[in-house]
């Protein structure tokens, strides 16, 4: 059957995610899939989601589909990655680090449920071999192929593009052409990140933070890429009388990951007693959180959009974070860009972020990126390959 006949024959478009992550992994690509999910919902599509975990509060009308997997942070898989650097960039190169094999065990688990979901549209997360699933339902079933530029590593998003998914959706103006320049030919729609402006605003009642005033923020996953270790050294500079003045702040980390340790030691021998805490949180704790802070920062090495930014910003707070093309583009107005790699000008940032008064700027400024937008334009995207021809 068509996919044009398929989709005329029901009221709605039918939608299939698949990232194993959601349900257990709390980062970015799952936020946006769980927004996506209700508003795609309310909006009376059909979605399911193909996954290792249990949505928590899963919107009514959902089908979750459980799938196996070798999990990115199986032990036995972790050594294998780490044992030897040349190992390390042979599997890199491969695509075989932990998170590429979890993704690929994922498709191959999830391939037998696609085919016999008569889907319109197919939203892969499953790197390369989940292009290769993908593209294997297109041409048995019809379903439209998606993919979802979560990332901004050249290498992984350049190729997951040349696999001819009828769209490439990137975040940003600057994401875009990057993609365009890696795959040329490659089908680009650019869709912003939106924020929840009424979940999401400087009105929410604020958390206590459990650490003396003021308080820098962050919230990410704890990775090399997010680089947290660079704001510990920024705020020491700052204390310590660098560029800034010797302000003393504290610093509260919202994430869990396979730095956690490092990053707590460091910064118990960095930072003064008490000036430091890391929590893992619920997803619906964060609006007090960040409305309780004074300033948001996440020094990642690159961000597809940075979700988060907008988040903290949509509370009141402004940001300190990298300087680059995607972060210009998102943060604005709403804080300060800098090269988080020298500490003397991170911790100047941030000293000027917490001496100055922001007022509705970083509020403004996340007002332009609202979910309600991003919803649409997803929907009009999906009903439009639901109805239109597919790649080959």
């Amino acid at each position: 059957m068509s996919a044009l006949s398929r989709s005329s024959s029901r009221d709605s478009v039918s939608v299939a995610f698949v990232l194993p992550g959601l349900g257990v992994v709390k980062r970015g690509a799952e936020a946006l899939v769980d927004d996506l999910a209700r508003g795609l919902l309310e909006r009376g599509f059909e979605v399911a989601v193909f996954c290792r975990g249990a949505p928590t509060d899963a919107p009514d009308g959902l089908r979750v589909h459980r799938v196996r997997a070798l999990a990115r942070g199986a032990r036995w898989l972790v050594r294998v990655y780490r044992a030897t650097r040349v190992g390390r960039k042979v599997l890199d190169t491969l695509f075989l680090d932990p998170l590429s094999v979890e993704w690929a065990t994922a498709a191959l688990s999830a391939l037998p449920g696609l085919l016999r979901g008569r889907y319109d549209v197919v939203v892969m997360e499953g790197g390369l071999v989940g292009a290769w699933v993908a593209r294997w339902v297109r041409r048995r079933r019809g379903a439209a192929f998606v993919d979802i530029a979560h990332g901004v590593d050249p290498k992984w998003e350049g190729a997951f593009a040349r696999q001819k998914p009828d769209r490439t959706v990137a975040f940003t103006a600057a994401a875009a052409e990057m993609l365009r320049g890696l795959a040329p030919g490659a089908r680009i729609e650019v869709i912003p990140h939106g924020v929840d402006l009424a979940r999401y605003h400087p009105g929410v009642a604020p958390a206590d933070l459990g650490l003396p005033p003021p308080v820098v923020l962050a919230v990410g996953a704890v990775n090399a890429h997010k680089r947290l270790d660079l704001t510990v050294e920024a705020l020491a500079a700052l204390r310590e009388g660098g560029p800034g003045g010797g302000a003393e702040a504290s610093l509260l980390v919202l994430g869990d990951g396979p730095e956690a340790e490092s990053l707590d030691r460091f910064a118990a021998r960095r930072l003064a007693p008490g000036r430091y805490r890391r929590r893992i949180v619920e997803r619906r704790e964060l609006p007090g959180l960040y409305a309780a802070a004074e300033i948001f920062t996440l020094p990642s090495r690159t961000e597809s959009f940075g979700l988060v930014y907008l988040e903290a910003m949509a509370c009141g707070i402004p940001v300190v974070a990298t300087d680059d093309a995607v972060r210009r583009e998102v943060v604005g107005t709403g804080g300060i860009l800098t090269e988080v790699t020298d500490a003397g000008a991170y911790a100047r940032a941030l000293g000027e972020a917490l001496a100055q008064s922001w007022g509705d700027r970083p509020r403004r400024q996340a007002e332009r990126f609202p979910s309600e937008v991003t919803v649409e334009g997803y929907a009009r995207l999906f009903r439009e390959l639901a109805r239109g021809p597919r790649e080959p």
